[in-house]
């Protein structure tokens, strides 16, 4: 059995204004060139087509356009799930005409609302599958079964299995330490139990289809798993996360499911982290992560399609980088380094669009955009500065929750998708440490905090009132 292995498209995302429909339809060309020229039957898209509910006319185009181009190819079986930022009606409306384009067998599982577990598993089409001169199916030509799981809030979860006990009698670890350790259950971990039931369900179901038959089971899914290595191994709970959202906030307040929760099926398909990345160092339990640059903390990290090989018990998986058409990157320094680093740009002209962030060390009564005015004016015309701003100082804001680069503020204003978790007090805190220049520790951030704060509170409240 192969398959690709894709996630995160977040098509119509327009990361600081930038049109990106260019760069899209170039992966599209390039994703169906990898498929051909890998021969592969079945291309797995594991969540976040869209990057909003809504998406634009444009962003709709090239989704079905690129269905639409694989039609005659060696490609037989698409499967599609819904992320988190998808709207499952949106993406199910078009699915019972997806089914009947000939030749191809495209299944959309937006959510698991209203569905019969049946619903969310699929025979993948072999070269042989199909109907024998007698008109009857031939299913031993299948490539394999597929679990297709779409993102999943808690309400649907419960919903979906209130016919069975979510308890704390359900143990996630197998180990006999644990198994004989008194058992608490946290919410957070009460949802993996109620995930886990799900998957077995669902598995369960997905062995009796498969009967006797030796062919490979995989599954889906768009979650956060725990035990993740690279970028975010070991973060933080009030970190940002690559989708742009806290870690906490990813499934709403409960937390990160473990490896545990997965069926133990061959390969099993993940969506919603933007990296490529293995969970708990399980070469067969991965996400894709996006093949775009979501935001400049990725930009200099490279992006792939997995390409999936199951034969018997061995599972491969290999690694093809996307080329990137537009280039993004992160400038960070002190004002002198970064102009110094404009001046390259100057000399170096680079052929492709060329995005730049500018991270810079606040300097007391210096106009940063004044000062590297005539720096980014000098630029050439395909290179432009889209985003500044302000580099951590290494000391934590003693007012609020503590910032890092990905949350520092502009010049120009606040970028409301970056201080969607902030309340009043921490925006009003880092608003007067912003303009001020202040260190958050000294005594003087403190003065001027304790003199203004109070007065900000005093009229916010009136407000609400």
């Amino acid at each position: 059995m192969r398959f690709i292995h894709t996630a995160d498209w977040h098509l119509g995302n327009q990361m600081h204004d930038i049109d990106r429909k260019q760069e899209v339809q170039a992966f599209f060309n390039w994703l169906k060139e990898q498929i051909v020229k890998e021969n592969v039957p079945t291309l797995v898209i594991s969540g976040d087509i869209f990057d909003t509910a809504n998406p634009s006319t444009e962003a709709r185009r090239l989704y079905y356009g690129f269905l639409a181009s694989l039609a005659g190819t060696c490609c037989k079986n698409v499967i599609i799930t819904g992320g988190n930022h998808d709207s499952a009606v949106m993406l199910e409306c078009s699915k019972e005409v997806l089914q009947v384009v000939e030749g191809m067998n495209i299944r959309v599982v937006g959510s698991i609302n209203n569905l019969a577990p049946e619903e969310m598993i699929f025979e993948l089409n072999g070269d042989n599958f199909g109907a024998d001169s007698d008109g009857r199916t031939n299913a031993d030509a299948s490539e394999g079964i597929c679990i297709a799981l779409p993102f999943v809030r808690e309400l649907e979860l419960r919903n979906f299995l209130d016919d069975e006990k979510i308890d704390t009698d359900d143990n996630l670890d197998s180990s006999a330490a644990t198994k004989n350790a008194p058992t608490r259950i946290s919410d957070s971990d009460l949802f993996s139990v109620g995930y886990k039931k799900l998957y077995d369900r669902l598995y369960k179901i997905a062995l009796d289809l498969r009967g006797n038959r030796k062919i490979p089971i995989i599954a889906t899914g768009h979650l956060y798993a725990a035990d993740l290595e690279g970028r975010l191994n070991g973060v933080a709970s009030n970190t940002k996360t690559d989708d742009g959202v806290k870690v906490l906030d990813v499934l709403g307040t409960l937390g990160n499911v473990p490896s545990s929760v997965f069926p133990p099926v061959d390969y099993v398909a993940l969506g919603h982290i933007h990296y490529s990345t293995m969970v708990s160092k399980n070469a067969a339990i991965r996400y894709s992560g996006s093949p775009f640059v979501m935001g400049f903390d990725e930009a200099n990290i490279p992006h792939y399609v997995l390409k999936v090989e199951i034969e018997d018990v061995d599972t491969i998986v290999k690694k093809i980088e996307t080329p990137q058409t537009n280039v993004y990157r992160r400038i960070s320094g002190t004002l002198d380094e970064i102009k110094a680093e404009l001046l390259k740009y100057q000399q170096i002209n680079p052929q492709k669009n060329t995005y730049l962030e500018l991270c810079y060390k606040k300097e007391i009564g210096v106009n940063t955009q004044e000062y590297l005015y005539e720096s980014v004016r000098a630029l050439p015309q395909n290179v432009s500065v889209v985003s500044w701003k302000i580099m951590e100082t290494g000391n934590k804001n003693a007012f609020s929750n503590g910032f890092g680069s990905d949350y520092a503020f502009s010049d120009s204003g606040f970028d409301a998708a970056e201080i969607k978790n902030l309340d009043d007090k921490d925006i009003f805190t880092n608003l007067i440490l912003t303009k001020t220049g202040l260190d958050p520790q000294s005594q003087e951030a403190k003065d001027v905090l304790e003199k203004f704060l109070p007065l900000f509170l005093k009229a916010s409240s009136e407000i609400e009132n």
